[in-house]
């Protein structure tokens, strides 16, 4: 598990720590560093999927386009470096990145701070293979490189979706816009999941299938899916309805709601025991009910053994969850929840729960939306 981020200097952070837990949220104000605290991972993992070798940040790939260094150091700060870190159970990586001097300007990786249970030392960029250090880091590559990552945006007009290029160690990772969840339900079908990751109140067959069905009809009443590949191609065919008796129907007619949500519970359902989810705004396109039901999803799959990172502003997403805290779902201890705010900031408030799913600390401009807009309603304000 990862059990901490670091950044320095990047874009509106001279510095942050962040804890982790299995279940994270993030909260808070727009542009206030809620997916700049993410980007940390999701910079790390392009990169080191890139070919081994690059030392370069690769700013602009498949999970995250960020444009050129001086869109990412320090807005106000300045200077020509940035830090990013991740610290597992059992060691840490903090790499520093400063440009070049070449005519890339490219952010360049100069040195690794490394922690493991031989000690800590300080590697320079002429010893690192890319951005890898030598030794025994394994275990914090190994997480950041193998994250599954779900953005916003996410491909659902389509009725035609992809195959992935490669499979291997990666069961689950749906892509970055859900492109590939249609082939990962299909392959997994009849792959019978853990107790865990079961619908709790379903009477149903412990398979993919019928599982992840099970939870779409907790979300979407009478809902259910179905993948098949089309002959003689590289495609899969994604076709949904709203009942049984319903005829099957493309996902642009039935409503976006459901496509947005079929990639989370494909990954949810699907990923390794201990692999990273990084989820950006699960509630897109869901209502009220969907959207607290989906927060009840993410809470059983990280007791299950996913850790999830969440970035939402659905205070639906963070009462299902706390109405799983109070079910016993979870540990209150396994669940973290950041408050991001641009009063004094970007400051960064933490907050946490009790086994009711009660939170102590209630600060100014966290999810208090609606009763202000009632009090003004009802004339108390």
């Amino acid at each position: 598990m990862i059990n901490s981020l670091r950044l320095e200097n990047f874009k509106c952070f001279e510095s942050l720590n962040l804890d982790t837990a299995p279940l994270t949220l993030l909260t808070g104000f727009n542009a206030a560093g809620k997916s700049t605290s993410l980007q940390t991972l999701l910079l790390l993992c392009q990169t080191l999927r890139a070919p081994r070798g690059v030392s370069d940040l690769r700013l602009n790939g498949p999970l995250v386009n960020l444009g050129s260094p001086g869109d990412v150091i320090n807005w106000g700060r300045g200077g020509s470096e940035i830090g990013l870190g991740v610290a597992s159970e059992v060691g840490s990586l903090f790499w520093r990145f400063t440009v070049g001097e070449d005519e890339r300007r490219a952010l360049r990786a100069c040195e690794v701070e490394v922690l493991n249970e031989t000690g800590s030392f300080l590697i320079s960029g002429p010893e690192l293979e890319g951005i890898r250090p030598p030794g025994n880091s394994s275990d914090v590559l190994r997480h950041i490189e193998n994250l599954i990552f779900l953005s916003a945006a996410r491909q659902v007009e389509s009725e035609v979706f992809p195959v992935p290029q490669e499979t291997e160690d990666c069961t689950g990772d749906v892509g970055s816009i859900g492109q590939f969840a249609a082939w990962w339900f299909h392959q997994e079908a009849d792959t019978e999941l853990p107790a865990a990751r079961h619908r709790s109140t379903s009477d149903v067959p412990p398979t993919l299938r019928h599982q992840l069905n099970a939870w779409a009809e907790d979300l979407f009443p009478g809902a259910e899916i179905n993948a098949l590949p089309i002959p003689r191609t590289s495609l899969m065919r994604l076709e949904l309805r709203t009942s049984r008796t319903a005829d099957w129907s493309r996902p642009a007619n039935v409503g976006y709601g459901i496509s947005y949500a079929f990639p989370i519970l494909v990954a949810g359902l699907c990923a390794d025991f201990g692999r990273v989810l990084v989820i950006d705004s699960p509630e897109a396109h869901l209502h009220p009910r969907g959207q607290s039901r989906i927060g009840d999803f993410l809470t059983h799959m990280a007791a299950a053994g996913s850790q999830i990172l969440v970035e939402t502003h659905s205070d639906h997403v963070l009462n299902g969850v706390r109405l799983a805290l109070r079910e016993g779902v979870i540990d209150p201890q396994k669940v973290i929840i950041y408050f991001f705010t641009l009063r004094e900031g970007p400051r960064v408030i933490r907050l946490s729960f009790d086994k009711n799913g009660s939170i102590n600390d209630w600060p100014e401009g966290f999810f208090d939306q609606s009763e202000k807009d009632l009090a003004s309603l009802a004339g108390w304000a």
